[in-house]
């Protein structure tokens, strides 16, 4: 099994939206210098929010600026657990640069589920999904891995989705982030992911049978900043 971390990133107000890319980036750079961030991760992935395409149909947020999105064949890598108390202040310092808040109160660990197995793109739709008050988390879950997951594979082709992806949470979800799934579909550029909202949208549409879909936020992303930048397997 892969597991993954995941948040949903909003800049810091001194942070302008022409220097967020570089400054986001600078953060990665900061904390790599530290021993426990050394070959713990497959690969990671930062995505900034794309304004420019018109994505008719769906309700893309622009209440948020970016996603992160990281893979590691064991969750505690994600935890932290390797800083040292001096090297977490310093961290803490720096994300407060960087985000309007600590990450770990926009942070998701979760467990994949792969849909179509495939290559990472040059574009990403995230969807963060929260559950419907009246399903039980069994029943969510069990939707999504089951029924929902067959009617991603038989759009795959027509959506000409690269990669699809469905993280289901593992640990409880911020308070102010509910989201208990996150969707994420990778397309080979921005055109593509514009052409394909059409055949998605038809899909997740069925996702109002366990998904509150007027709280969920979708947002269509780049990556600018990634490690590494060409991996063999994902």
């Amino acid at each position: 099994m892969s597991y993954k971390l995941l948040y949903l990133a909003r800049r810091a107000k001194g942070v302008s939206w022409d220097e967020w890319p570089r400054t986001w980036k600078s953060h990665a750079i900061f904390a790599s210098q530290f021993p426990a961030m050394n070959g713990t991760i497959d690969w990671m992935r930062y995505t900034t929010r794309m304004d420019g395409p018109a994505v008719a149909g769906l309700p893309v947020s622009t209440d948020h600026d970016g996603v992160s999105v990281a893979k590691a064949p064991q969750l505690e890598v994600f935890y932290g657990n390797g800083f040292t108390p001096e090297q977490r202040q310093l961290i803490d310092g720096d994300e407060l640069r960087v985000f309007d808040r600590y990450t770990p109160e926009f942070s998701f660990y979760c467990s994949e589920t792969c849909v179509v197995d495939g290559p990472l793109g040059n574009a990403v739709l995230f969807q963060f999904l929260p559950r419907k008050g009246s399903i039980g988390l069994d029943e969510f879950s069990e939707y999504l891995q089951g029924e929902y997951l067959q009617h991603c594979r038989d759009s795959a082709v027509s959506s000409s989705a690269c990669r699809w992806v469905m993280n289901l949470t593992v640990d409880t979800p911020p308070p102010d982030f509910p989201f208990e799934a996150i969707q994420e579909i990778w397309f080979d550029n921005p055109e593509d992911a514009v052409e394909a909202v059409l055949p998605v949208q038809k899909v997740t549409e069925s996702l109002s049978a366990v998904c509150d879909v007027e709280r969920s936020v979708s947002m269509l992303t780049k990556p600018t900043h990634s490690w590494p930048k060409n991996p063999e397997k994902v």
